[in-house]
């Protein structure tokens, strides 16, 4: 746990590398930002399986910005962020699950229906899995609290999708 305290107080290279600034400049930015990706990636796997959600503010931003990575210009680090998203998401205690859900459910629905690929498809849909799975520390099954927030999450995106459900069948607008 000291290590992962240490990443949300102190956050390590990955936040100069790009993740947060959103770094576009030059036709290279992107190495920028898959960098910081899999810095945080190696950060996440020293963990030991739970982080500190004690300061969920810093989570909070560190979602938001790998929320924005899942429109990334760049295609393949759109299933990173995702991965990473699902990562985050399954070491936090389950309380914690159901606050960071508010910030990224909406745009891994939105990403899981909209993005035509495959990988990107399965990437979103394991980061819901995990975001709404109790932590492997706290047992198996369903996080009751995360899924309101998933629900809630699928609700908004479904209303502002192009596929609309009338009383007899399931219509295109």
């Amino acid at each position: 746990y000291p290590f992962c305290q240490y990443i949300l107080i102190n956050p390590p290279c990955f936040v100069s590398h790009g993740i947060f600034q959103g770094s576009k400049d030059g036709k290279t930015s992107w190495k920028a930002r898959k960098a910081a990706m899999e810095e945080l990636d190696a950060c996440l796997q020293r963990c030991a399986g739970l982080i500190d959600t004690g300061k969920l503010k810093q989570l909070v931003d560190l979602l938001r910005a790998l929320r924005e990575r899942l429109s990334d210009s760049q295609s393949n680090l759109k299933p990173v962020a995702a991965r990473l998203i699902g990562i985050i998401m399954s070491v936090s205690d389950a309380n914690a699950q159901s606050k960071l859900g508010k910030v990224v459910y909406g745009p891994l629905i939105n990403a899981a229906m909209n993005d035509s690929r495959k990988v990107m498809h399965d990437a979103c849909m394991e980061a819901l899995v995990l975001g709404t799975s109790l932590p492997k520390l706290e047992g198996t099954g369903p996080n009751d609290l995360s899924l309101e927030n998933f629900i809630v999450g699928l609700v908004g995106e479904l209303d502002e999708s192009d596929f609309k459900v009338s009383e007899d069948n399931l219509t295109y607008r």
